[in-house]
């Protein structure tokens, strides 16, 4: 089970995950993105994943998909707390923002 919490906060969609991000559930993760990107304009994507308790390789190509549409839209994607779930932070790929903390998520889109 996934539960999905979005809220914008100074121009940022607050996209908090918490459950399981895996191949039953990463349609529901990618259409409800999608669709709140798509009607209010997003490009600005703070991904926080420390309440995830597992992801798996499809959970990940959804986030590195999500990411490459973020991307081409000259937005950015943030993600936070990945470091929970690999002790290699790195996981994803290394052009993708990684933070432990949500404040400084802030500091690297507001670096524009």
């Amino acid at each position: 089970m996934l539960d999905i919490d979005m809220k914008f906060k100074h121009g940022i969609l607050i996209v908090r995950l918490k459950g399981i991000l895996d191949g039953d559930t990463i349609t529901m993760f990618t259409n409800d993105l999608e669709e709140v990107i798509k009607n209010n304009g997003v490009k600005y994507v703070l991904l926080n994943l420390k309440q995830l308790k597992y992801i798996d390789n499809y959970g990940l190509k959804a986030i590195k998909n999500s990411y490459k549409r973020i991307k081409n839209n000259n937005g950015k994607l943030i993600i936070c707390g990945i470091d929970r779930l690999f002790k290699n932070n790195q996981i994803l790929d290394d052009s993708l923002y990684q933070v432990n903390e949500e404040v400084t998520a802030y500091e690297l889109i507001y670096e524009r």
